[in-house]
């Protein structure tokens, strides 16, 4: 079977923990996540499943869609409440002022990930220096915001905000610098992941309810549909054999990447060169 799982993660576990238990539910082999979300977050958590796998490089999109709740006034180690403070008694910003530099961080900006993230640091994650008591220093990176929104003031320090930015950005860090430019201190209390690509909360499963399942092809989304800007390219058995001898195909003039199907079954992305002879150029069959 391949295909992807749309989860809605819990608050309180990993990622990896997420596919741990739909490997060992399922007693399946391949199994992944398209990205990880960090352990207090909530939602979206696209699995692939089989070679599903092989498709990650496949999605085009890389805008993800967030809801989050940023404490001012204080701050802590790892930059959200599952840390321990090291700054408090800091200014409370009204929503006019947050409101008045947000569009400061709107597009490619360059963004200091937390001293508490999985960066790579000389063969070991940020955090497991952080948690040694090591020193050290983490590059700054170009990372995408989109929309950065605030939604309202939901208690005397706290502000909820919408937030669509690309991969690999923080939305830690973002709490981070909005306090930064306001010179004060702030936190990141919640956050949910709402929206990756096509996948989304309204079409997501829980956890529970999968690992409920007795049928993972009950809440199994096809690649077809999931990456619907392909073109799918039908051939018969014939043209299928022939490609798997080494045979050239030719006639087919496609112009992005296409899943090739075979009496329904996916045999993988298939792309032609410049002089339009079919290249199998990601395979997924079962075998």
């Amino acid at each position: 079977m391949i295909g992807f799982i749309n989860v809605y993660k819990p608050s309180g576990i990993t990622s990896s923990a997420v596919v741990q238990k739909i490997r060992k539910k399922f007693h399946i082999n391949k199994v992944g996540h398209t990205g990880t979300l960090d352990p207090m977050a909530s939602g979206i958590l696209p699995i692939a499943v089989g070679k599903a796998t092989r498709l990650f490089d496949y999605m085009q999109e890389k805008i993800k869609h967030y809801t989050a709740i940023f404490d001012f006034g204080y701050t802590t180690d790892t930059l959200d409440t599952t840390g321990s403070v090291t700054n408090e008694n800091g200014y409370v910003p009204s929503a006019e002022e947050i409101k008045g530099i947000l569009n400061s961080f709107i597009g490619n900006i360059s963004q200091v990930p937390p001293m508490y993230s999985a960066k790579n640091i000389d063969g070991y994650r940020a955090y497991e220096l952080a948690r040694m008591g090591k020193t050290f220093e983490l590059k700054p990176k170009i990372v995408d915001i989109v929309k950065l929104e605030l939604v309202e003031q939901i208690s005397a320090n706290q502000y909820k905000f919408n937030i669509a930015c690309g991969s690999g950005t923080y939305i830690r860090s973002i709490a981070r610098d909005i306090a930064d430019k306001l010179n004060t201190y702030a936190c990141m209390s919640f956050l949910e992941r709402t929206k990756v690509g096509f996948f989304e909360v309204s079409k997501s499963y829980t956890l529970d309810d999968i690992l409920k399942c007795d049928n993972l092809e009950d809440v199994v989304i096809s690649p077809l549909d999931v990456l619907a800007n392909f073109d799918i390219i039908n051939i018969d058995e014939q043209v299928l054999i022939d490609l798997r001898n080494g045979k050239k195909i030719n006639n087919y003039n496609i112009s992005n990447n296409s899943f090739l199907v075979c009496n329904d079954i996916i045999i993988g992305v298939c792309k032609t060169n410049e002089d339009n002879i079919l290249k199998l150029d990601t395979y997924l069959e079962e075998n």
